[in-house]
C-alpha cells in the first residue's frame, strides 16, 4: 500500500552536539543521532576547543560517514557550555532545537517522540523533556529514571495536565505516528522549579529559546537550568515519561557527582557553590523580560514567580529591583527577615 503523504511539511530539528574533551564518547552520541527514526534533522557538532583530539576524531568520523546533515564547528578557544550552545543555535534555523551532550546517547525514537508530543492537539509548549536511563562510562545501567523529572508517579501531581495520545496526526502523517503507553504531561509557565531531566533530554522551540540565548548571562555552566527555566516562562513544558536516552555518569560531569547513590543524582560541590549565580542570572533575565512575560502570562505572573524564586534563593530578596513586583505582605515579610538578620549580627558582635 502506498504511503499517504501529509498536506504539510514535517518540521526540521536542529541537533547540536556540544563536546569538550569527550573524544572517548562523542562517536556514540553522533551515531545515536544517525539512528533516529525521525529523519528530518540536521546536526552540528560544536567542539569547544578540546585538547584531547576530539575535533580531529570527529572530522575523520564525519568523512567516513559522509552524511551532508552532519557538520563540525570548532571553537578557537574554550568558552564553556553556554558559548557552545549559542554557536550551535546560531548555525541553524530549524523550528525545533535540541542539545545532546557528547557523553550522552539518544535511543532511536527520541526525536520522533518529542516532535509528536510538541505537535499535540491540546497544549503548545516552549520545550519538552523526557526521562533517561542512568548509565556509567561503560553504559552499565545504574538507574531506570531521573527522579527530578516531574512525570506522573504513584503520588499524583495535581498541577499537571495529562496530554492524551493523538491519532489524527499519525493518520495524516505516518512518519509522525508514535504510539506510547507512557503519558505526556504539560506544566504551564506558572509552575515553578526544576522539573526536567538534564540537557540531552530536552527539545526546544526556536522561538522560545532565542531570547534566552541572546541574554548576557554571567555564568558559564548550568546551561540546562538557565535554558529550561527561562524558556519555560514563555509557554510551559511537556514532560515525556518514557526513557528516551542514556545519561552517562562517569565522574567528569560538569554538574553531577562522581557516583550514583540512588534517589536524586547528586550535584558536584563546584556546581552547588555556583547555584546563587544561576539564580541571579534567572532573576536578571526575568526582570529584563518583565513586559513581555507579563503580556503573555498576565500581570499576576511576575509577582508569583518572583515570590517563589526568592523563597528558593533567599538572598535575592534583598535586590531593590524586586520590591515593586511584590505585594505588601511579601514586602513586610522580607523586611522582617532583614531586620532579624541585622539583629543577629549585632548580638553576635556583642
Amino acid at each position: 500500500m502506498e504511503e499517504k503523504s501529509p498536506p504539510f511539511e514535517l518540521p526540521r530539528v536542529g541537533v547540536v552536539i556540544t563536546c569538550h574533551n569527550y573524544r572517548v564518547y562523542v562517536e556514540d552520541a553522533i551515531r545515536s543521532v544517525l539512528a533516529q527514526t525521525y529523519r528530518n534533522w540536521d546536526c552540528v557538532i560544536v567542539d569547544d576547543a578540546s585538547t584531547d583530539g576530539s575535533a580531529e576524531h570527529v572530522r575523520q568520523l564525519l568523512q567516513s560517514i559522509d552524511d551532508p546533515r552532519l557538520r563540525l564547528l570548532v571553537r578557537p578557544q574554550n568558552g564553556g557550555q553556554l558559548a557552545a550552545f549559542r554557536d550551535g543555535f546560531a548555525a541553524g534555523d530549524a523550528p525545533f532545537v535540541t542539545f545532546l551532550d557528547a557523553d550522552d546517547v539518544w535511543l532511536p525514537n527520541f526525536l520522533l517522540a518529542h516532535i509528536s508530543a510538541h505537535l499535540n492537539a491540546v497544549r503548545s509548549a516552549a520545550l519538552s523533556s523526557s526521562d533517561v536511563f542512568l548509565v556509567d562510562g561503560d553504559r552499565t545501567l545504574l538507574g531506570g529514571t531521573y527522579v527530578l523529572l516531574r512525570k506522573p508517579r504513584p503520588k499524583p501531581d495535581g498541577l499537571g495536565t495529562i496530554i492524551p495520545a493523538g491519532k489524527q496526526l499519525g493518520e495524516m502523517a505516518p512518519k509522525l505516528a508514535y504510539a506510547s503507553d507512557h503519558p505526556v504531561t504539560y506544566f504551564g509557565p506558572g509552575v515553578y522549579g526544576w522539573m526536567w531531566a538534564p540537557t540531552s533530554s530536552m527539545v526546544f522551540r526556536r522561538g522560545a529559546l532565542e531570547p534566552v540565548l541572546a541574554f548576557p548571562f554571567k555564568t558559564r555552566i548550568g546551561t540546562d537550568y538557565l535554558a529550561a527555566t527561562c524558556a519555560h516562562l514563555s509557554a510551559g513544558s511537556l514532560l515525556l515519561s518514557e526513557c528516551l536516552g542514556l545519561y552517562r555518569l562517569h565522574g567528569a560531569n560538569a554538574s553531577a557527582g562522581v557516583s550514583h547513590a540512588g534517589g536524586h543524582v547528586q550535584q558536584s560541590a563546584a556546581y552547588r557553590t555556583h547555584e546563587i549565580t544561576l539564580g541571579t542570572d534567572v532573576l536578571d533575565y526575568v526582570l529584563a523580560s518583565a513586559d513581555r512575560l507579563g503580556a503573555v502570562n498576565g500581570r499576576d505572573f511576575l509577582p508569583g514567580f518572583l515570590a517563589q524564586h526568592i523563597r528558593r534563593f533567599g538572598r535575592l530578596g534583598d535586590d531593590p529591583r524586586v520590591t515593586p513586583f511584590l505585594d505588601r505582605r511579601s514586602r513586610l515579610r522580607r523586611l522582617r527577615k532583614r531586620v532579624t538578620r541585622s539583629l543577629r549580627r549585632l548580638v553576635g558582635r556583642a
